[in-house]
């Protein structure tokens, strides 16, 4: 008892340090698309807003900006509070993780504790990722765990299936990787099997039933709207299937993009400053080589495991937890290929997250069918290698964040607005939300590129008088405030505001050099 207690506390610790940075200094990871969660959840908690869904778009419930209320009330609106449940979720998955392979995996909680640990200190690039509520990179995870443990219970299960799925559509993975272990361990193959998956399925549509009546009454594009404001509408299914490639020519450069491109970021093998993964420091990720190690844990354990399934030609239940996990990262990197039509870029981490648990499920079955010996050791100095790759700019970023902590551009201007009395603006999406929530809607700064709450463009339209627009370069008429903000004229802002658009501009750095004029 007393290992299994130390074994879950070593990793909740490790799970806590490793997300200080990105929960409580706002200025490591934080942009409009969190700000736009964080807005939902204040309306909510004023009445002022009933949102089902992101604000702007019919598809990606608004699970967090709900989970996020009750910390409001009592921690009051700011970046930390609404991280804070995130960071429980993480969290619960972990717990979930070790305690599953604990139970049903056969292994000793310090055991398993390793592979575990390939999720509870990922590289700072994931973690930053899963713990941004931007409309659920950390609940594919958190569906996961809760669809595997409940899936005796077909109506629970169902529910968070459905859930999940209105939530991230990428929950959709790991309902069909059950359906795969289930049809291999000859679950899915009883009459009691199939009727538990078919009550799994039909409360699952009844959760998107109801989910899709209430959207009717939601608050789509912010306080005082409906849908019929939405600029964009489409359900999670529709957005499912259109973000697929239809070229299986690209499949082939996809594949070869997975490994070269997008592994070595998730995984922190990749030589590369954190800055380009938009988070705010001077450190870095990884060193030349790293991938050697990280390619032969995982090569030792399909090894090992293929050869041990060969031999046995038999199904034992200690490998269907694991398989579950493994099928789920291997559906989402399919989906990732796919999706990308093969053009991958490490900037879209968000999109293919669950191959961090599919290394966590490969090295835990290793675990349960290598026999103690050399072997075994040197894959456990392996995974102790690929677990130091991540966590050592871990701690770097949390050294650098107590004793030397990096400027912060967006209180930045914050404050140069302040100085200059500025209540009102229009601005770039990706200042305006992020400034506006960072406020608590002291500024209130409107979107004029891309809009998701209405209201914010009529409260500056009825202040024209003493409204601005802030942007990032040189404007005619316009005066420097700071390096990459300049304060220009209401007069002069384009009526762009209300123009429907599909989706934001790309975010672009907040220490942009100002222009001059020419």
């Amino acid at each position: 008892m007393s290992e299994r207690w130390s074994a879950a506390a070593i990793v909740l610790l490790v799970v806590v340090v490793r997300s200080l940075v990105f929960v409580f200094w706002e200025r490591s990871y934080y942009d409009s698309d969190q700000a736009i969660v964080g807005l939902m959840a204040k309306h909510l908690m004023q009445g002022r807003a009933f949102p089902v869904f992101f604000y702007g778009q019919s598809y990606m419930l608004g699970v967090e900006a709900y989970l996020a209320v009750p910390v409001f009330l009592v921690a009051g609106v700011s970046v930390a509070s609404l991280k804070f449940p995130l960071l429980l979720i993480n969290l619960g998955v972990a717990l979930m993780l070790l305690r599953t392979l604990e139970r049903e995996g056969g292994l000793r909680p310090y055991v398993a504790m390793v592979p575990v640990l390939f999720f509870a200190v990922p590289s700072p690039g994931v973690t930053a990722e899963i713990l941004a509520p931007n409309g659920g990179n950390v609940a594919p995870f958190m569906y996961a765990a809760l669809i595997w443990l409940t899936r005796h219970r077909p109506n629970w299960c169902g529910f968070f299936f459905g859930l999940g799925f209105l939530q991230r559509e990428f929950t959709l993975y790991a309902m069909v990787a059950l359906l795969g272990v289930e049809l291999i361990d000859g679950t899915l193959r009883t009459r009691e099997g199939l009727r538990r998956r078919a009550t799994t399925f039909r409360t699952a549509i009844e959760v998107w039933l109801v989910v899709h009546i209430l959207k009717g009454y939601s608050s789509a594009a912010g306080p005082g709207t409906s849908t019929a404001d939405l600029m964009q509408s489409g359900e999670s299914a529709v957005e499912f299937a259109r973000r697929f490639c239809t070229d299986p020519a690209m499949i082939p450069r996809g594949l070869r993009n997975l490994f070269v491109e997008h592994f070595p970021v998730l995984f922190g093998t990749r030589p590369m400053a954190l800055a380009e993964l938009a988070i705010e420091s001077a450190s870095r990720q990884g060193f030349r080589g790293a991938w050697i190690i990280l390619a032969l844990t995982a090569a030792i354990a399909i090894a090992v495991v293929g050869a041990r399934l060969l031999r046995e030609r038999r199904w034992k239940p200690a490998y269907s937890f694991c398989a579950y996990l493994i099928l789920a990262a291997l559906l989402s990197q399919a989906g990732y290929i796919v999706g990308r039509c093969g053009g991958l870029h490490h900037f879209t981490l968000r999109y293919e997250l669950l191959s961090v648990i599919g290394l966590t499920g490969l090295g835990a079955w290793f675990l349960i069918v290598a026999e103690p010996g050399r072997l075994r050791t040197a894959w456990l100095a392996l995974a102790a290698g690929v677990i130091l790759i991540t966590t050592i700019p871990s701690v770097r970023l949390l050294y650098e964040y107590i004793r030397h902590t990096p400027e912060n551009p967006k209180r930045m201007i914050v404050q140069h607005l302040d100085a200059r009395g500025i209540k009102y603006a229009f601005g770039d999406y990706w200042r305006a939300y992020l400034i506006t929530f960072m406020t608590n809607e002291r500024i209130i700064i409107a979107a004029d590129d891309f809009q998701r709450i209405r209201v914010y463009s009529d409260i500056v339209k009825a202040h024209k008088d003493e409204a601005v627009r802030i942007a990032r370069e040189y404007c005619p008429g316009g005066r420097p405030a700071m390096q990459g903000l300049w304060i220009c004229p209401y007069e002069r802002v384009e009526e762009t505001s209300s123009a429907p658009a599909t989706e934001p501009p790309k975010p672009a750095s907040e220490l942009q050099p100002p222009k001059p004029p020419k």
